[in-house]
């Protein structure tokens, strides 16, 4: 049945998210005297993975050298980074960052890092703040409570059919370019710092849409969160657990056990003292961070590090107590595959942002994913505000007519307790089949329960809360993204990065240095996969 349309809203460039990538990508279109429409979720620059972030950006002008920021970054990757994008993000991440600071956002530049100063435990409010002040300024047009179903490209003209919250209704919306900045995909974990609906959707989205995804199975943990039950998980910033001494209840050292060398540690070897510590606490240990030695001065030294002192030395205890800490699903390296444009495989659509694979390769540097939201968010607002300009081969109102309705029509008050249902149950399959540690078996195995669940999400009838709605279309889109997830780590069979393989412990660059592509062929319902390999020089 075709869904109950409210509106039609029809712009030049389109952007579907209003986090730190969504919004520059905004403001870069904007700078082109187009007519620039933002939507979200929530209220615009809320409920992204931007507002709970640590603030955090690395590669300003005062820093180690761009060589060394690519260097860095290379290492990280494991060898599969995109080094086009690592190369410009090297080169063009200090203007960015310099822009930021002449448009007022309040921050501290030291170490080769700018510190945004929001407030603990939202650091990432003043980037959003600084962000939707020059967007609104600009005249961008900005619209929240939208959760987008489908979206389709037909002849570089893009519909998209989005729910609104407010009316309870479906609206659509087309445009001469799309830019997709919906984050990642970090709360489809069971235990996770993202925000509770960060579920994915912009991948299947995409996929949807014709897009090529790409090295999926990367997820990156962040290994020291604070565990403090019925406080939420807290993440301790990486030079300051490093003053401290991190070991397990038998007082083993746990950087010392596993041999983890690098400093910040937690910046810099994310994936394996996470799996040390997903290890240690799957053997039954606990593990505890003890910063009560840490002088005052020390504590004091990082500005990311000074602005926990009073939420995480006092009201978490650390300066008192050894404090209890674990790892939890903190951001996507793999996703939509990119050029040095933001442009994606389909034309008229580009991406920016978490939602985008390729530029990190298996692990990310830590501070590197802010500074990605501002150089590709400029690149892609950019490249969609010149491919808009080119002019349309198929009219705007055209492209509506192949948007499709996701939604069950029949109507029940008894569906919010089986879409919680099924989304915890897919967090826990996640956290303890797809998680920091995998194998085939557990896999495999998650794969069946993953479809069977997405399967049933499918058709579980539409609720008269038009916020159920949305929940309930966020849990259709985000098991495919978690289906695209297992079956990538299924395929891989090494380990690399994020990605452990406990049956394929080592790397295995003979065969496996490369992407692997997924991709759903027009008129197709299911996915083709392939893999691209990079020869060794490209790397060096």
């Amino acid at each position: 049945m075709s869904p109950i349309i409210s509106e039609h809203i029809s712009c030049d460039v389109l952007v579907v998210g209003s986090g730190a990538a969504g919004l520059r990508a905004s403001i870069a279109a904007r700078e082109h005297d187009l007519d620039v429409w933002v939507i979200s979720k929530g209220l615009p620059g809320k409920g992204s993975s931007t507002i709970l972030s640590g603030g955090v950006f690395a590669g300003t002008s005062q820093g180690a050298s761009p060589q060394r920021h690519l260097e860095r970054t290379l290492k990280a990757g494991r060898g599969i980074n995109q080094q086009e994008l690592v190369e410009i993000l090297v080169k063009e991440g200090p203007a960015r960052l310099k822009e930021l600071v002449e448009w007022g956002i309040k921050g501290e530049l030291r170490y080769g890092y700018l510190y945004a100063k929001g407030p603990p435990p939202v650091w990432g409010q003043e980037i959003v703040r600084c962000l939707l002040t020059r967007a609104k300024k600009m005249g961008v047009r900005l619209i929240g409570g939208l959760a987008v179903g489908d979206l389709k490209l037909r002849e570089g003209v893009a519909g998209v059919l989005a729910h609104s919250v407010v009316k309870g209704k479906w609206i659509k919306l087309t445009a001469k370019a799309v830019v997709l900045a919906t984050g990642g995909a970090g709360a489809l974990y069971l235990h996770h710092d993202n925000p509770q609906r960060m579920l994915g959707e912009g991948y299947a989205l995409a996929l949807g849409a014709g897009a090529t995804l790409q090295d999926m199975e990367f997820v990156q943990f962040y290994p020291l969160c604070v565990l403090d039950p019925p406080r939420p998980p807290l993440v301790i910033p990486p030079r300051l657990a490093d003053l401290g001494r991190l070991y397990n209840d038998h007082a083993e050292e746990i950087l010392a056990k596993y041999c983890i060398e690098e400093r910040p540690a937690a910046e810099r070897a994310r994936d394996r003292l996470s799996q040390a510590l997903f290890k240690e606490i799957q053997q039954g240990r606990e593990i505890w961070l003890d910063l009560r030695e840490v002088a005052e001065e020390s504590w004091q030294k990082d500005p990311f590090s000074a602005s926990t002192r009073e939420i995480l030395g006092e009201r978490y205890g650390a300066r008192h107590r050894p404090v209890r800490v674990a790892p939890m699903a903190h951001h996507m390296m793999g996703g939509v595959r990119i050029d040095a444009h933001g442009a994606t495989s389909v034309p008229g659509l580009f991406a920016a942002g978490e939602v985008t694979g390729g530029l990190h390769g298996a692990n990310r540097m830590g501070g590197n994913a802010l500074t990605e939201t501002q150089v590709f968010g400029a690149k892609a607002g950019n490249a969609a505000a010149s491919w808009a300009k080119r002019g349309d081969s198929l009219p705007l109102k055209e492209v509506s007519k192949v948007l499709t309705d996701p939604v069950s029509r029949s109507r029940t008050l008894k569906t919010e307790a089986g879409l919680r249902r099924l989304k915890e149950k897919t967090r826990k399959l996640l956290w303890e089949q797809g998680g920091i540690i995998r194998h085939r078996e557990s896999l495999v195995k998650a794969l069946e329960i993953i479809k069977h669940i997405r399967e049933e999400a499918r058709h579980l009838p539409t609720p008269d809360d038009p916020l159920e709605v949305q929940k309930g279309l966020e849990l259709q889109l985000g098991t495919r993204a978690a289906e695209l997830i297992l079956e990538a780590a299924l395929r891989r069979e090494e380990s690399r990065g994020a990605h452990f393989r406990r049956d394929f412990p080592q790397q295995d660059d003979a065969r496996w240095l490369g992407h692997q592509k997924v991709q759903l062929p027009r008129g197709s319902q299911k996915e083709k996969w392939s893999f691209d390999p990079i020869t060794p020089s490209v790397q060096e």
